[in-house]
This record gives C-alpha cells, structure tokens and sequence, in this order.
C-alpha cells in the first residue's frame, strides 16, 4: 500500500490514516466537478421531464451530446456562459411559465450556485473514459476495501489487524514507562507492563505488509472471477471483435466522438489497425472512407436551416474501400452482415421503431451503402429526435437478440422547429469504446480511437504486403467473418 511508510512509529492514529486513504474520497475543493456537482442535480430535478424516458421541449439532460443542443427553441443550453444563458434564466426565473423545475418547487440557492459556478467555469462536462489498467485497478481496490471495512465484522482479518495495532500502541507506551515507576512497579499494574511483548517497528512493517499482500491476492482472484463472468455475457450477447476485451461492468456502450465531427454527417476515415514496418507506411493507412449524411424520404441530403419535406427521415452510410486496401476483407457478403440497428447487444426486446437494415452493394467489391429510418413527423411541426444507431458487423438478429461484432453509433441529436433543422442538430459517426475497460492496448495495436478520424489517412500509393497474417485476414476469419466469395 501507498501508506506503508507511515507505519515507522506504529500506532492507531497511522492505521487510521492508511484506511482513510483508502476511502478514495476526492479531496475538498472549490473546482466544480460535472459528475460529482452537476449531474446528481440534473438526476434528481430535470430527468422526469428531460431524461432518457421523455425530454418535454427537445430538451434531454442525461447526455452530454444532447443536453448541450438545447431544446426545441434552438437556444443552447449553456451560451452565453453568463447568468443570461437558458439554463440559468430559466432556473433564477419569477415567472410561472419560464421558471424550471416545474415540478417539486424550485432549486435551492446552493444547487442554483453550483450551475452558476459550472456555466462559468465554461460548463466542463468530460467525458468518463476508460482509466489505465493500474489506475482501474487501485481505484477498484479502494472502494472494495473501504465497503468492507465499513460492515462491522465483515472483514476479520482487518479487524485483527487493527486490534493487533491497538495492542502494539499500548505495549509501546507502557514499555516506555520509567522502571522505578511507584504505580507500576508492583501489583496488577506491574504484572500487566511485564506482559506486553517488545514489538519493533520492522516486525509491525512486517505484519502490515504480509497482511495487505494477501488482501490484494484475494482482491486480485475475485476480481479475475468476475472478468471471466463478464466477458462470458459480452460472448453470449454475441459482442465479440472491438469488444473483446473484458470489461468490469456492463455499461451501455458509448460512440467516442472524432475530432472535428461537427453538423450533419460528413466523411470519415477508417485506419489499420496493425502496426508493422512490413506494411505500407508502417501500417498507417486508409482502408475505408465512411460517408455519413441526414436525408429525407426523396433521398435527399439535408442541411442546417433547410426546411424538411415529407414525412420521413434517414441515415445514409457509406462505406467504400480504399485504394489497395485487401479486397479481401471487403467482400459484397461480408459486408451484407454489417446491420444498422438501435438495439445494442445485451438489449432483449426489440424497439417498436427499429427498423434494423444491413449494407446493399452500390458498386461490387467497392462500394455499399444502407439507409436507415430515424422517424416520423407526420403533423407535427416541431420535433426533436435523440438516440444511437450501432453498426454491427458479422450481425445477425432475431425476436429476442441482436448478434455480431459491434463497430460504431451514429448519435443523432436533431431538433426541427417549423420544420426547419435547428442549427443545434448534430449527425455523427464514432467508433464504440467500452466503458471502463481493464486491459491496457495489446503490444503493436493501437486504441481504438485512433481508428476512425475525420481527417484523410494516407491511401497507399504502391503494393502493399500480400501476407494474410500481417494484413489480419486469420484474425477476422477466427472471429466469424466469411471467406471471400469465389
């Protein structure tokens, strides 16, 4: 443990001070935190009406992605960053029709303060990302120790432990007692300080090292049991291939926006993921450009500010393989079992408005494409649609589950007033990251944000290797995908 030096001098207030520290408590500050200030207001007062089960106005406030849109009236949550931003005025508002919550009365004055603190502090809202593998872990072990030691009697041998130090603290003030002592020279008092052991400070060092070794070896066996477990779950759930690695909780997976992904849509990038100064550019390069784009029932592709027709609304993705990338692992069948659906994996029943589709050949060997409904407006002038459509590859689905290698989301966050796209809409692609995931990138890869940029990777311009190993043609056959067609 990191407190291990403070056992020099042993004594309850030093063992205090170890599991003190490992309560992983966050230190007081006067930093506004989002997760640990502004979301558990958002929680409690604004999800009933603009959470994941409803967002009255256009306005949802469980994610981040669309909380910072805005609602229906295209004003932006947080902008300006002054008390005149829609969120403060409408929570500081004297009038009965502004004022937000609408239920449960108003903000107190400390929660309003947070939001005034969080708006100027320019409204940061990080995005919880998967800490490193030693970070996971030491956090991890935190928290587990301080929920045992926080069940009287739950945890034995640290209760043990810190009776032995009680005991030892004693044994060291009573040894320290002068021998000529008159009250503890004779009698019970006498016979007691005879009894307490000599204990050095190494052998107490001693005692609490061996002791906090095998907490962690026990912490370390549960903790692999249960990556076993639910890396079983990703396997039955059929999330394989991006999602191979285990993970330590079963969190909805989450798109990791791209630098530059702005407006509706565009094009993006999609890089191998081998490295090797066998490869081309030593493995940097394209082998799909991916393009994504909001269209209406005509096929029509639409724009900030343009007045929507029809009743209806698309995504259109499509993905062409680069130039010289290995033909095959973009054959017309494997890329007929890339499924576009808003049911991720582990989700059971079907969605009354998922529609799942999967990729039609535009051009054979090169080019496909899949348009996937969003919704229906039929009679209603404004509207606001949020959500994630997940890209599976090697997919196939039933009544009860979807399978496959899970890729990317496209998150849509669209807000139409009059029928017209606000300019707070947002169409984007994103690779799928999984949340607090406990490995550490395997040797010569390289994570899986780096794999999707909306910025041009270099096509390769002269003959690639044509070993299938380097280019991970066994790996993706291991995995399930089919052989090209002949």
């Amino acid at each position: 443990m990191s407190h291990a030096t403070r056992f020099i001098g042993p004594s309850l207030t030093a063992v205090s001070l170890l599991l003190a520290g490992c309560a992983n408590d966050p230190p007081a500050t006067a930093t506004i935190d989002f997760h640990r200030d502004v979301a558990p207001i958002f929680k409690a007062r604004c999800w009933h009406c603009h959470g994941p089960q409803q967002q009255q106005g256009g306005l949802r406030l469980d994610d981040k992605v669309f909380a910072l849109q805005g609602g229906l009236s295209g004003k932006k949550l947080v902008e300006p960053r002054t008390d005149e931003c829609e969120l403060l005025r409408r929570v500081t508002s004297d009038d009965p029709t502004l004022v937000m919550p609408k239920e449960g009365g108003r903000l107190t004055a400390q929660e309003v303060d947070v939001l005034q603190r969080w708006v100027k502090a320019r409204a940061p809202w990080p995005e919880i990302t998967p800490p490193s593998g030693r970070d996971e872990f030491l956090s991890r072990y935190g928290d587990d120790l301080w929920k045992r030691l926080s069940v009287f009697g739950g945890e034995p041998k640290v209760w043990v432990l810190l009776a032995f130090a009680v005991f030892v603290g004693v044994s060291e003030r009573l040894r320290r007692v002068p021998a000529d002592s008159s009250r503890w020279s004779k009698g019970v008092l006498h016979r007691v300080r005879s009894c307490c052991p000599r204990v050095s400070a190494a052998g107490f060092s001693a005692v609490m090292l061996s002791t906090s070794l095998w907490d962690l070896v026990g912490f370390s066996m549960r903790l692999s049991a249960e990556l076993a477990i639910t890396n079983q779950k990703l396997v039955e759930a059929g999330s394989s291939g991006e999602m191979h690695s285990a993970t330590l909780n079963a969190a909805q997976p989450s798109p990791l926006r791209p630098r530059g992904a702005t407006g509706l849509g565009g094009t993006y990038f999609r890089g191998n993921d081998e490295r090797s100064d066998k490869l081309f550019n030593g493995g940097f390069y394209r082998t799909a450009t991916m393009r994504l784009a909001l269209i209406d029932e005509n096929d029509q592709a639409l724009t900030i500010g343009q007045h929507v027709t029809g009743s209806q609304l698309f995504v259109r993705l499509e993905i062409e393989r680069a130039l010289r990338a290995a033909p095959s692992l973009f054959s017309d069948q494997m890329m007929r079992d890339v499924l576009l659906t808003r049911r991720a994996g582990d989700r059971k029943e079907p969605l009354a408005t998922d529609e799942p589709v999967t990729m039609g050949v535009l051009e054979s060997g090169e080019r496909w494409g899949a348009k996937y409904r969003l919704g229906d407006f039929t009679g209603q002038p404004d509207i606001a649609l949020n959500g994630t459509v997940f890209v599976y590859s090697r997919a196939t689905r039933s009544a009860e589950t979807v399978q496959g290698s899970l890729q990317y989301g496209i998150v849509y966050g669209l807000r139409i007033r009059d029928r017209i796209l606000q300019e707070n809409s947002e169409l984007w692609l994103g690779p799928i990251l999984v949340p607090a995931n406990f490995q550490y990138p395997a040797e010569g890869r390289i994570t899986l944000s780096e794999w999707l940029d909306t910025n041009p990777i270099p096509e390769i311009t002269r003959d690639n290797t044509t070993d299938p190993k380097l280019l991970g043609i066994p790996e993706h056959l291991e995995k399930g995908a089919k052989p090209p067609e002949r």
